[in-house]
């Protein structure tokens, strides 16, 4: 196999990368949190983190020189005229300025020193981390909950789920990630074109198999993760089977490549088509062209629909009822991305759901979110003589309020 590797985007050496998601993660405190702190009238905010079973919304607050909550870290929010104080109950100097250290641990413990900051300003509410719709949300424990029950008991007719706070929280992109992110999305997208290549692979010998190895290494040599395992398949003629995978790849396949890296914080998701031609082909059948064609009609559809302040079941609907009429036989199941590849936030169909999701579906879309943009399309292949799926998967923003795509958008297949 030919390992030769093209020049990629540039990629920022550990520092950096840490003064970047620095930088971002202060500006978010600063002015994101107060703003949806009283979008969802929730006057204080506790989040436990405890060490070897954090709550993943932790990732998300910590700065870059603090690996983990070491034994206990409590983070207090409590929003107090358009302003929000930020306080840990830990003794680590890494979380200022992001935080003020205000527990002494020659005076109390961390649990009483909560207890009298409580007392002292009397929230009306107090959001903590419990959901039974996002994981990510749902991060505070049980024996932690307990704990602060029994500490606040006073309190505790207070305490709310911060599930509205933290979908927020981490699907809404500050202005300064959201200039950036487009370049992570086409960091991701140049890999797969690499990965989808004859510099990768060679049919008759290349498994898909082979390929999964390969962009997984590829990742990891580049100083980058996966936002989650790639999967490669194969459309193939004669195949009743609409994704054969650990196959070897053949002349007249199309390769589809599912896949995803996490950059500064930030996952991508995307699905890219290549075909291999048969010897003395110069370009993929016409009736795969068309299916092709069809696909990027849908995604103009999508576009269309996708508006901030709709509901994903109400883009979902509409979106649907046109490929309807236009007879295109359609699947549309897509998400927001952030923090997470699958983010909280609204929901656009489910792959196996292609109806109405109750309650993230009835989440509106709303502004400076990201998604990925997923869907298949089935058309009959001439050539072929059969049906053929065609799946494809784009990173998309509401910059501005408007939908835009975020890396370089598949026109065409990758020719092998």
């Amino acid at each position: 196999m030919n390992n030769k590797k093209k020049s990629l985007s540039v990629i920022l050496p550990l520092k950096k990368r840490e003064e970047t998601q620095n930088r971002w993660l202060f500006h978010r405190l600063n002015t994101l949190l107060p703003s949806i702190m009283k979008k969802h009238n929730l006057n204080m905010w506790i989040v436990v983190g405890r060490e070897y079973n954090e709550d993943p919304i932790l990732k998300s607050l910590y700065p870059a020189g603090v690996d983990g909550s070491r034994r206990l870290t409590i983070l207090v929010f409590y929003l107090k005229e358009g302003q929000v104080n930020r306080w840990v109950l830990h003794p680590n100097p890494n979380f200022e300025p992001f935080y003020e250290r205000i527990w002494n641990p020659v005076e109390c413990d961390q649990w009483e020193c909560l207890k009298q900051l409580v007392r002292e300003v009397n929230p009306d509410k107090i959001g903590l981390n419990y959901s039974s719709i996002f994981a990510a949300g749902d991060g505070l424990s049980h024996s932690h909950y307990q704990q602060l029950s029994m500490l606040l008991d006073e309190h505790s007719h207070a305490f709310v789920s911060a599930q509205p706070l933290i979908v927020d929280w981490l699907s809404i992109r500050s202005s300064k990630e959201l200039m950036a992110y487009p370049s992570i999305a086409e960091l991701a997208r140049e890999l797969a074109e690499e990965a989808l290549s004859r510099a990768v692979i060679h049919p008759g010998i290349t498994t898909t198999e082979d390929v999964v190895d390969w962009i997984r290494q590829r990742v990891l040599d580049s100083g980058l993760e996966t936002s989650f395992y790639p999967t490669v398949d194969l459309q193939r003629k004669g195949s009743d089977m609409d994704r054969l995978e650990d196959e070897i790849i053949r002349c007249g396949d199309i390769v589809h490549l599912d896949f995803g890296i996490r950059y500064l914080g930030l996952a991508t998701d995307t699905q890219q088509l290549a075909y291999v031609l048969h010897p003395g082909e110069e370009d993929a059948p016409e009736g795969l062209q068309s299916a092709l064609e069809t696909a990027l009609r849908l995604e103009d559809i999508i576009t269309e629909e996708m508006n901030v302040g709709k509901t994903g079941n109400e883009v979902f609907e509409r979106v649907m009822k046109k490929a309807r009429d236009e007879e295109i036989e359609a699947m549309l199941y897509s998400h927001p991305i952030g923090n997470h590849c699958h983010e909280a936030g609204a929901l656009i169909g489910l792959y196996d759901q292609q109806g109405y999701v109750p309650i993230k579906g009835d989440l509106p879309l709303t502004p400076n979110t990201c998604y990925a943009m997923e869907f298949n399309i089935k058309q009959f292949i001439p050539e072929w003589g059969q049906i053929v799926p065609i799946y494809l998967e784009e990173p998309v923003a509401f910059i501005q309020n408007r939908l835009e795509y975020m890396a370089k958008r598949q026109t065409e297949f990758y020719l092998i």
